[in-house]
C-alpha cells in the first residue's frame, strides 16, 4: 500500500503558498515595479542601524541638491514614482485581483457544493464560542468592513473625486484605524491555536478558540497577524507624522516607504481573508448561524470539525477529573 502521508503531502498548503507568493514577488519586483532596490536596501540598513529615517544614504554634493532633498525629501525618483504610478494603475487594475478571486470560489461552489452535516438530533448542541470570543470575531469583522470600504475610498480617489463624503470617510479610515488595534490584537490572541501545542494551562484553553488549525487556516492566521501588524504600525505612523504647513522633508522618504508597506498589506490581508471567509462560512453550511449563536449541532461538529469537539469534550473530562 502505498504512503500518503509524505512530507509533500503535509506541508502542500505551505509549498504552495510560499511557491505562489515568491512568483508574484519576483514577477512585481522585477518587471511591474520601478524602485530603487538599492537604494531602498541601503536606507532600511540606514535606518536599522541609527542613520535616521530622512533618508539620505549619500550627502548631497550640491548646495542645490541639499536645497532639494530638504523641500522634497531625498531619492525622490527611488521611492516616489512607483507610488504615484501604482496609485494610478491599482485604480484600475486591481479590482481585476479581487474579480479572479471571486472567479475561482464560484468555480469551486459549483464543482465541490456546500459541505453540510447529516443532523439527527438539533436540539443536542455545542457551545463552541463564548460571548467574549463573538464579540471580538463580529467586532473585527464589522471593523476590517468599515476599513475595506473607507480603504477603497482612498485607492480610488481619484474617481471618488472631493466632496464631504470623501472626505468624511478618509477620516472614517483613519478613525477606525485607531480603533482596530486592540481587537485586531485580541483577535490575534484567541485564535492563536498553536499556542495550546505549548502549554496545556487550563485558563489558555477558555480564552482560547477551541480546534487545530489545517495548514491553510494556519498560513491565513500568520497573514492576518503579519499583514494586520503592517496595516497598524504604517497606518499609525503615516497618520502621525501628518504634514503641517511644513514639508517635513526630514521624514517625507519615511512615510512613501510605509505607504507602500500599507498597500501591499492592504492586498495580501484582503487576499487571504476572501479565502477565509469562502472556506469557512460560504462553502460549509451552517457555520454562519453557529458564529451568531455560539452553539454548533453535536453532529455537525462530529462530522466537519471533530478536532473542535475533541478539544471540547476533552477540556470537560479534565475538568470532571479534578
Amino acid at each position: 500500500m502505498e504512503n500518503t502521508d509524505t512530507f509533500f503531502s503535509r506541508n502542500k498548503a505551505y509549498i504552495f503558498t510560499l511557491l505562489g507568493l515568491t512568483i508574484a514577488g519576483i514577477i512585481m519586483g522585477g518587471f511591474m515595479m520601478i524602485f530603487d532596490w538599492m537604494y531602498l536596501l541601503k536606507f532600511i540598513i540606514a535606518m536599522l542601524t541609527g542613520g535616521g529615517v530622512d533618508g539620505v544614504v549619500t550627502p548631497a554634493a550640491t548646495h542645490h541638491q541639499a536645497m532639494v532633498d530638504t523641500a522634497f525629501g531625498p531619492g525622490y525618483d527611488t521611492i516616489a514614482p512607483e507610488i504615484i504610478r501604482a496609485s494610478n494603475e491599482r485604480q484600475h487594475f486591481i479590482w481585476w485581483v479581487f474579480v479572479a478571486e471571486i472567479a475561482i470560489f464560484c468555480f469551486m461552489y459549483v464543482k465541490y457544493g456546500r459541505k453540510s452535516a447529516v443532523v439527527t438530533n438539533p436540539d443536542d448542541q455545542v457551545q463552541v464560542f463564548s460571548k467574549f470570543h463573538r464579540g471580538v470575531i463580529w467586532l473585527n469583522v464589522t471593523i476590517i468592513i468599515v476599513l475595506i470600504i473607507s480603504g477603497f475610498n482612498i485607492t480610488w480617489a481619484m474617481r471618488s473625486g472631493g466632496g464631504d463624503i470623501p472626505f468624511f470617510l478618509r477620516g472614517l479610515h483613519e478613525v477606525t484605524g485607531l480603533v482596530w488595534f486592540p481587537f485586531w490584537f485580541l483577535l490575534t490572541v484567541i485564535a492563536f491555536k498553536d499556542a495550546k501545542l505549548l502549554s496545556s494551562n487550563s485558563v489558555l484553553k477558555k480564552i482560547i478558540l477551541p480546534g487545530k488549525y489545517k495548514p491553510m487556516k494556519r498560513i491565513i492566521y500568520i497573514v492576518f497577524v503579519l499583514m494586520g501588524a503592517g496595516l497598524l504600525t504604517s497606518g499609525f505612523i503615516i497618520w502621525f507624522l501628518h504634514p503641517d504647513a511644513f514639508t517635513h522633508g526630514e521624514f517625507i522618504q519615511l512615510k512613501r516607504l510605509l505607504l507602500y508597506i500599507h498597500f501591499a498589506s492592504s492586498v495580501l490581508i484582503m487576499f487571504f481573508l476572501m479565502d477565509f471567509v469562502y472556506s469557512v462560512l460560504i462553502s460549509v453550511k451552517g457555520n454562519l448561524k453557529g458564529l451568531i449563536t455560539g452553539k454548533f449541532p453535536r453532529e455537525h461538529l462530529a462530522q466537519l470539525a471533530p478536532d473542535i469537539l475533541e478539544d471540547i469534550e476533552g477540556s470537560k473530562n479534565k475538568n470532571k477529573g479534578k
